[in-house]
């Protein structure tokens, strides 16, 4: 990485990012990512599943549109 690339927000509040960014961080059309706030800086990345319960992201499934990691998960087996 290392390209600047100057955009202005659109009066819906997007931003549209350049083609050879997107192809250089892999992210292809529709690809879900995250955005957040972060040192006062907007920051952009890949959505990654992380589980709901306690947000790591490896080993994580969905289920229901949430995650669950296989501790949590075996956690929950145990407490019911």
């Amino acid at each position: 990485m290392g390209n600047t690339y100057y955009k202005k927000i659109s009066s819906h509040g997007s931003i549209n990012i350049p083609r050879a960014m997107r192809a250089e961080m892999g992210l292809e059309e529709r690809d879900p990512v995250e955005v957040a706030v972060e040192n006062n800086r907007i920051v952009v990345r890949p959505y990654t599943l992380r589980c709901s319960f306690c947000g790591t992201a490896e080993g994580v499934r969905e289920y229901k549109g949430k995650g669950i990691c296989g501790g949590c998960l075996g956690g929950l087996k145990e407490g019911i």
